[in-house]
């Protein structure tokens, strides 16, 4: 055998030499940091544009619809989505998933027309139709709603006023 050729370490060579070369608690810290300061900010900066998108996506689902064009001569305030100021319906409104609405008690129901007078004192008519819901804590029909009933009308309000409802809810009584 020549002696140019090196042999593998045995098994006690690899034993006995140290395991890290240098400083093993600094060897520790390291490895104990598997995240670098670049690294977290980049997620940082991923976890911002998600929440923006997804802020953006909630705006887009749930956010106004409304147009100067569309809601002409109508009276500003009213509650919408439970904070002050907007464009409200007919001095009240409810946001929900039908769009805007009404909120007040029944003043009287006539064929497919329910009139609601809301708790500043208007009355506002709203039309249905067969595909508009009634619930009454569970659901109803038009002849189930009372004058002096408190109801959540869901629905678009058109230029007259009149709003198409997609459903009405009947409050529990107090």
């Amino acid at each position: 055998m020549s002696s140019s050729t090196t042999n593998p370490p045995t098994a006690e060579e690899i034993v006995a030499s140290p395991a890290v070369e240098g400083d093993l608690n600094a060897e520790m810290r390291r490895a104990a940091k598997p995240f670098s300061r670049t690294t977290l900010v980049l997620a940082g900066l991923v976890v911002l544009a998600i929440a923006f998108g997804g802020g953006a996506w909630t705006h887009a689902a749930f956010g106004s619809s409304s147009s100067s064009s569309s809601t002409p001569n109508r009276p500003t305030g009213g509650t919408q989505g439970g904070q002050q100021g907007g464009t409200g319906q007919q001095g009240g409104g409810f946001r929900g998933g039908g769009g805007r609405g009404t909120t007040g008690t029944v003043d009287r129901v006539d064929g497919t027309t329910v009139y609601v007078k809301t708790a500043q004192g208007a009355d506002v008519k709203v039309s249905t139709s067969d595909s508009t819901t009634v619930g009454v804590t569970q659901p109803g029909k038009l002849a189930d709603l009372k004058p002096g009933a408190t109801v959540v009308v869901q629905g678009q309000a058109g230029d007259d006023g009149t709003v198409a409802a997609q459903a009405i809810t009947q409050q529990a009584a107090r």
